[in-house]
């Protein structure tokens, strides 16, 4: 053993494991091991790993135990759970996750929020093992919108790209869609769920870790037991709990050879809620009643001021009292309007004026290659100009730098195809109305013509003039 402890005295509550000794001194089960069976009895510490999860037969245990004398030890690097006062004493801070940090026994990090969806009207629920948190059917509804997803495709592909990286969803729907889309775009991604078997995740697990899968994208697994190099994190799950938040953050804390910090990418705006994962800590266990409210609302606020500000010009997330962007020297003027870089090709943004993001765009332009594909398979295909000149339309810029890769498209670009349709169809037909006007003004001079060279009061001449009398009658009615 790593710490000097005589394995002969270590057992394990495993069925057939070859170390399998209940008169052991010190004995290793699962929670869900122990729930299944008779409890032992002849204890006198019990050492529960990860006891921010809440499992009701072990916490009944607990209590029991407790009435009997016996010491009860509880570790979790996120002991904020609602339930834990009502079980444990006091907290005890060995470290904090800044001072693992300075130590190299964490990674650093780097955090981004290139997108905040919002979250305007989507209701909170409460559980016991989480707190209070987001109705996870409306935010899915939010979050599988086709433009926080190509935001997220497309900031990988141009910031992470190659990076082994975790993605964490709100639920199966939204991690296949992004899924989907990453593969679209020519990324081997990979979904892994609490339904996905364990040989299964295993395999899926040695593909990440051999670089043939780039990201796997998670729905409620990888927040806790998993510990392959992690270089960059896509949190596409709002939530306001510290829980969620911090364990799923842990997965790219974890240090690796040659791994200098982890990429961090919010598409959730929960960094601007809940702030860097070192800057959550209690002093107190939650959930007791004599004063620990009061205690805990204190955090909150003391926290709140130290919460990271978005650079707007490269959206990195500056830490506190940091003016000048340390990634992009960004210096903010406060009360003017916001200049761009116009190398970029960016325009500048006026008080009143609405300034279409990249992700707006991306959205767009894929959806313009989407249409295009469903053309050619209708037998009716649109050229790549006639794409680009659409986006240039609506963006007033070319398509530069866009990725090619097609979403499928929503009412809302469906509608403004339609309708460039059908300005294109009408101004069409003014052209042509214009075309046969001039063609029957070059006729009529040609009669004017022929009739000075045609004798008054002839037959010719009065034949001239019954035609000529004859297209004035049609251009009238025409009109």
């Amino acid at each position: 053993m790593q710490y000097g402890l005589p394995g002969d005295e270590i057992g394990y509550i495993w069925a057939d494991h070859p170390n399998y000794d209940p008169d052991r001194k010190i004995q290793i089960a699962s929670a869900d091991t122990l729930i299944r069976r008779v409890f032992p009895e002849n204890i006198d510490l019990l050492i529960i790993d990860e006891a921010h999860l809440r499992k009701k037969r072990i916490l009944k245990d607990i209590e029991r135990l407790r009435g009997k004398g016996v010491k009860v030890i509880g570790l979790s690097g996120t002991p904020f759970s609602p339930f834990l006062g009502k079980y444990y004493d006091r907290l005890i801070k060995p470290t904090t996750i800044g001072e693992l940090i300075q130590r190299g026994d964490l990674s650093k990090y780097e955090f981004y929020a290139p997108t905040k969806p919002d979250l305007k009207g989507v209701k909170t629920t409460s559980s016991l093992e989480y707190g209070r948190d987001y109705n996870e059917t409306q935010l899915a509804e939010i979050m599988c919108g086709s433009m926080l997803v190509g935001d997220i495709v497309q900031n990988w592909l141009e910031n992470g790209r190659d990076l082994p990286t975790i993605a964490f969803c709100v639920n199966v729907a939204h991690a296949n869609y992004l899924t989907i889309q990453f593969n679209l775009a020519g990324v081997n991604a990979e979904v892994m769920t609490a339904d996905t078997p364990v040989d299964e995740r295993q395999t899926i697990i040695h593909r990440f870790e051999t670089g043939a899968t780039k990201i796997i994208v998670s729905v409620g697994v990888l927040v806790a037991g998993f510990d392959s190099d992690v270089r960059c994190i896509i949190y596409a799950r709002p939530t306001k709990s510290e829980i969620r938040w911090l364990q799923a953050l842990g997965r790219g804390l974890r240090t690796a050879p040659g791994k200098e910090s982890c990429l961090i990418f919010d598409h959730s705006g929960t960094v601007h809620r809940l702030g860097y994962p070192d800057s959550i800590e209690y002093d107190e266990l939650p959930g007791k009643s004599d004063g620990m409210e009061e205690s805990a609302r204190r955090a909150v606020e003391e926290r709140a001021e130290k919460l990271p500000h978005e650079c707007p010009q490269c959206h990195y997330m500056k830490p506190a009292g940091v003016y000048v962007c340390p990634k992009c020297g960004h210096k903010p003027l406060r009360g003017e309007d916001v200049d761009t870089d116009t190398s970029r090709k960016l325009n500048k943004l006026g008080k009143n004026q609405h300034q279409s993001t990249k992700a707006e765009k991306q959205s767009w332009w894929s959806q313009i290659k989407f249409y295009q594909r469903q053309r050619a398979s209708l037998g009716r295909p649109v050229s790549d100009g006639w794409c680009a000149h659409t986006f240039r339309e609506k963006f007033g810029e070319w398509p530069d730098g866009l990725s090619n890769f097609p979403m499928e498209i929503t009412p809302e670009v469906n509608n403004y195809i339609r309708h460039k349709l059908i300005r294109f169809a009408k101004g069409h037909q003014r052209v042509q109305k214009v075309t046969e006007n001039a063609q029957t003004t070059i006729d009529l001079s040609q009669e004017r013509d022929e009739r000075r060279e045609i004798p008054a009061g002839s037959e010719a001449w009065r034949i001239m003039q019954a035609k000529h009398q004859l297209q004035k009658n049609i251009n009238s009615l025409s009109q």
